[in-house]
C-alpha cells in the first residue's frame, strides 16, 4: 500500500465509521490510547498527500452537521489568511528571543514545569509527534499567558515537533490564542475546561493564569 492509499483508508474509516463520534466528542483528548473520535489525517493534509477539498468532496454524503467540513475549512482559511498577510510570517521566522527566560524555556520544552498537563503534553508531543487539537490550545494557552514565554518560541516548537505542522494553521492558530488575531479575542485556558476535556485525566488547580494579559507584537 502506497502512502496516498492508506491516506484515503484512513479518511474512509473515519467517515464511515468514527465520524458520528467525532461530532458528539470531537474536543475531549482522552490520551494516546483512544483517538477514533478525530480523523488523524492533518499529516496528509499538511504534506499535501490529501486536499482540503477532496475531503470535502468526500464528507458531501456523510457530514450532516458539517463540523468536521468546517475543520477542513478552517485551514483553508488559514492558508488563504497567510498568503493574503504575509508579513505576519516574515515577522515570525525573524523573531530573535532576546529576553532573561533561558531557563523557563529550557524547563517549559524539557516538560518540567510542575504543570502535570503541559509537561505531559509535551513528553507526548516528542514521543508522537502529534497532540489534539484541544490540547494545542491549552498548550498555547499556559505558554503565553501562565509561563509568560513568547509565542513565536511555542510555534516555532510545534512546527519542529508536530509530524502535521502546518505553517498557516500553526502561526496564525497561536496568533488567535496569545490575543493578536481577533481583536479583543484571546484563548484562556481553566482548570475545569482540562479537566472536563481530559476526562478528567488533569485539573491544574491553581496553576494557570486567571486572566490573560494581553499581548502585542512588541511585548518580545
Amino acid at each position: 500500500m502506497n502512502i496516498f492509499e492508506e491516506a484515503n483508508d484512513v479518511l474512509d474509516n473515519f467517515i464511515i465509521n468514527h465520524l458520528v463520534l467525532y461530532h458528539q466528542q470531537r474536543n475531549y483528548d482522552f490520551g494516546i490510547n483512544k483517538r477514533d473520535n478525530v480523523s488523524q489525517i492533518s499529516k496528509y493534509t499538511s504534506h499535501r498527500i490529501l486536499y482540503e477539498y477532496d475531503v470535502i468532496e468526500k464528507l458531501k454524503k456523510f457530514d450532516k452537521k458539517q463540523k468536521y467540513t468546517d475543520e477542513i475549512l478552517w485551514r483553508i482559511y488559514w492558508k488563504v489568511y497567510l498568503e493574503n498577510y504575509k508579513s505576519i510570517w516574515f515577522e515570525y521566522i525573524n523573531f530573535k528571543e532576546n529576553s532573561n527566560n533561558s531557563n523557563l524555556i529550557n524547563a517549559a520544552m524539557d516538560g518540567k514545569t510542575g504543570i502535570d498537563c503541559f509537561d505531559t503534553w509535551i513528553e507526548e508531543l516528542r514521543e508522537n509527534n502529534y497532540l489534539h487539537n484541544h490540547s494545542r490550545m491549552w498548550f498555547a494557552s499556559i505558554w503565553v499567558f501562565t509561563l509568560e514565554l513568547p509565542w513565536q518560541l511555542g510555534a516555532s516548537f510545534f512546527m519542529e515537533n508536530l509530524l502535521d505542522a502546518d505553517c498557516a494553521s500553526n502561526t496564525l492558530s497561536w496568533r488567535w490564542v496569545s490575543g493578536l488575531h481577533t481583536k479583543g479575542k484571546n484563548y484562556l485556558a481553566s482548570p475545569s475546561n482540562i479537566k472536563k476535556f481530559t476526562g478528567q485525566r488533569f485539573e491544574p488547580i491553581g496553576q494557570l493564569a486567571t486572566e490573560a494579559k494581553p499581548i502585542t507584537t512588541d511585548d518580545y
